[in-house]
């Protein structure tokens, strides 16, 4: 056999051998690939169980509308849970979990050879189990599926492992194990840990902060860091270094980070704050990871202040609590709720939300019944009302004091809250009319007939809820659109719905924001001086109730105070109670800002009608006021009071007064009655100025120079006219001063019965 023949047999055997070598290797590679193809066959990876893990019951974080963190909710088995996205985790918490947990973990198919064969040699060495080698997809299978620490577990959760890699891309499987770690305590996940151990989220972690917590899944209740912050810290500086040793960081960055402080007193506490509304978002959204509520912080803060320091001072007239809402109305949005004064207050009911427990109103609902009068053309804002004994049938109306004031204008019967007038607006307007607005106002609880309410629900004889009182009183506020109210940043803002024409809303309003109620004394002083916003209280029968509701263009800020118990109290007057508090609360809400008032709607003029008579003048009304009025809606028909007597040879003899029956029996059975307009005897009596006197006006003294207005009179109210112009109106015992205007003038005094008196005064 020549050498180039044996040169190709040595060729072709070396080839065979290359064939089988090559054929024993690929057997060799696709065993366990087919062994792992038919396991994963026979054994499929229970993908519910990542679904599962993902729709776990977490806890839920309340926010305010910026975000902040009003309350977490425990989640499922009492755990704080809130899952983050990886995206909303710092990337130092990751390379610090990647370099102390696994660091090849970007490299290795789910096992990692490397490991397990130094895993082994150490476990030999030391003849004991040092090191399970477990990588970090391995111990996301074991957080998916718990099972002993046994070898057949290891390699339950290798093969498991292989699978999920197949299934999940790494970043998936680092988010599923991130949210899945336990980090000391009741603690799952970064997020519930950073906001637990440091007060801020995953994603805001420093590099000294994001090593401490990679330390702390080791071993978590060995590395608490409220029990033990020194072993927590030796393990922080271990994760560092190894990720300096991974290069993740720089020396100056180690250096740093090693210097930080580790938190050695117990967990920071979760704030607890607007519990109320918390509790009520969570019980109307279940399921949520995180909620952004409407409400504002500031707000909220300065509602609770003002609540406790109105409470506090009617603590010893045994008033226990109260409740504050505030709207924005042109948002919907609630941006406070305060439902008791001490949620925590169990002798006090303190958990019991007092914004939405269901009480009586008082006459806290008649300025609606005003709006729809005022819509109708029923009333104007000077119109008169009878405020006299009135019966009805089965019904029989008393006003709060049990003393009536005869003719009295719709605008004062509203702002002194006189019953009487109420109950014969709500007559007129309609029972089912008054019922149907309340309901379009969303007022919810009102779920009988309107004949179960009858009129008396114009002073209370149903129940309302705080916060859908103040949200209907917001409609007034948006000039008669209503919204439903909203407590989540994601709910939409509804378009308005109208249920009021802005003409009646505006005038309502500016009867409302009349302050010549108060009698010169503010709900509340500021050094702004008092700010212009319409309200109006309540309270109901047997005192166990007060309310306030007060609005401006911008919020609308609702006051309930009583007691949780039903146990009433003589201090619970709305205007004395409750009125305070919500103009404190307003006064502080426009701190940083200005507030602003309504412009008059197009359709809203001016007229001239009877000072008597509150209607348009005739031509026998000796004295005129002005008066708002609707344009094609509000009646136009004259003084029917001031009737002309004629003489026989048809000249006007003299001018009567004749009253509706309802009010000339009242008036004659009180001795007011109004006489001819030639009576001496009923006069007013002006006692200041004197009639013919000549006063000097001196230069520079500009608004100083004020001139006494005083008169006495039988009657309830005077009205001061100069010039036919009315200047003022007051008790008959209430000084009155005018500030000089140079001219000759005529100074009339008349009282709510029609007589009247007139000096002539010269200024020069």
């Amino acid at each position: 056999m020549d050498a180039e023949t044996r040169q190709r047999r040595s060729k072709s055997l070396r080839r065979k051998r290359l064939r089988r070598t090559a054929l024993l290797l690929a057997v060799l590679v696709a065993l366990p690939l087919v062994a792992y193809f038919v396991l994963s066959f026979l054994f499929p990876f229970p993908v519910a169980e990542i679904e599962r893990a993902r729709r776990r019951e977490c806890s839920t974080l309340v926010l305010d509308c910026e975000g902040k963190l009003l309350r977490p909710f425990l989640g499922q088995d009492q755990t704080w849970l809130f899952w983050a996205d990886l995206d909303r985790i710092s990337p130092r918490l990751i390379e610090a979990t990647v370099a102390v947990e696994d660091e090849r973990f970007f490299r290795h198919p789910g096992v990692d050879p490397i490991s397990i064969v130094r895993a082994a040699w150490s476990d030999l060495i030391n003849r004991r189990i040092v090191s399970g080698a477990s990588t970090i997809t391995m111990q996301t299978i074991r957080l998916l599926e718990p099972r002993p620490r046994t070898f057949r577990s290891k390699a339950i959760e290798a093969f498991r492992a292989l699978q999920l890699e197949w299934l999940l891309s790494k970043r998936q499987i680092l988010e599923l194990y991130l949210n899945l770690a336990p980090y000391g305590g009741n603690f799952v996940g970064p997020e519930a840990a950073s906001l637990g151990y440091f007060r801020k989220h995953a994603c805001d972690l420093t590099l000294g902060e994001s090593a401490l917590l990679a330390g702390l899944v080791q071993s978590p209740s060995h590395l608490r860091l409220d029990r033990h912050p020194d072993r927590a810290a030796l393990r922080r500086d271990h994760v560092l270094k190894r990720m300096r040793e991974n290069g993740y960081i720089t020396d100056d960055q180690l250096q740093t980070a090693l210097r930080e402080p580790v938190p050695r007193s117990p967990r920071t506490p979760f704030p607890f704050d607007a519990p109320h509304l918390c509790e009520q978002v969570i019980r109307d959204h279940p399921g949520q990871d995180a909620l952004r509520t409407t409400l504002d912080r500031r707000i909220q803060t300065l509602a609770e202040t003002a609540l406790h320091e109105g409470v506090d001072a009617l603590r010893p007239l045994g008033v226990t609590n109260g409740s504050v809402v505030v709207i924005e109305n042109g948002t919907a949005a609630v941006r406070a709720m305060v439902g008791s004064c001490d949620f925590l207050s169990a002798e006090d009911g303190g958990q019991v939300n007092g914004a939405l427990a269901l009480r009586s109103p008082g006459s806290a609902l008649k300025p609606f019944i005003y709006a729809l009068a005022l819509e109708r053309g029923v009333i104007t804002p000077e119109s008169i009302l009878a405020d006299v004994p009135t019966a009805y049938v089965g019904y029989d109306p008393e006003n709060y004091d049990r003393q009536y004031r005869g003719p009295i204008t719709a605008r004062e019967a509203l702002w002194a809250s006189r019953n009487v007038p109420a109950v014969g607006l709500a007559e007129r307007v309609g029972q089912r009319r008054l019922y149907s607005f309340l309901k379009e106002a969303g007022l919810t609880s009102l779920t009988r007939e309107p004949e179960h309410y009858g009129l008396s629900i114009a002073l209370g004889s149903t129940e309302v809820s705080l916060l859908e009182l103040t949200n209907a009183y917001a409609a007034l506020a948006r000039l008669g659109e209503y919204r439903p109210y909203r407590m989540l940043e994601a709910q939409p803002v509804m378009p308005g719905k109208r249920i009021l024409s802005e003409a009646a809303a505006w005038l309502v309003a500016d009867m409302l924001a009349d302050t010549s109620r108060l009698g010169g004394k503010p709900l509340w002083k500021s050094e702004r001086g008092q700010i212009r916003m319409a309200w109006k209280t309540g309270t109901s029968n047997g005192h166990r109730d007060a309310w306030t509701v007060a609005y401006t263009p911008e919020y609308t800020v609702g006051v309930w105070l009583g007691n949780f118990s039903g146990k009433p109290s003589r201090a619970l007057v709305g205007i004395e109670a409750a009125a305070p508090i919500a103009a404190r609360i307003m006064d502080r809400v426009y701190a940083e800002r200005s507030p602003t008032w309504y412009t008059m709607p197009l359709s809203v003029g001016t007229r001239t009608i009877c000072a008597l008579s509150g209607m348009p003048c005739g031509e026998h009304c000796p004295f005129s006021v002005s008066d708002y009025y609707i344009s094609g809606v509000s009646s136009d028909c004259t003084c029917p009071v001031h009737v002309a007597v004629k003489a026989q040879d048809g000249t006007v003899a003299r001018v009567i007064e004749v009253w509706p029956d309802e009010l000339a029996g009242w008036l004659r059975q009180h001795g007011r009655l109004a006489p001819t307009a030639g009576d001496e005897r009923s006069k007013p009596r002006i006692s200041s100025p004197l009639p013919r006197q000549t006063y000097v006006f001196e230069e520079g003294a500009g608004d100083r120079q004020k001139l006494l207005f005083q008169a006495a009179s039988a009657g309830n109210r005077i009205y001061w006219f100069v010039d036919s112009a009315l200047y003022r109106d007051c008790a008959p015992d209430e000084q009155t001063f005018w500030t000089l205007q140079r001219g000759d003038h005529k100074v009339t005094c008349s009282d709510d019965s029609g007589h009247s008196a007139s000096v002539e005064i010269s200024v020069r």
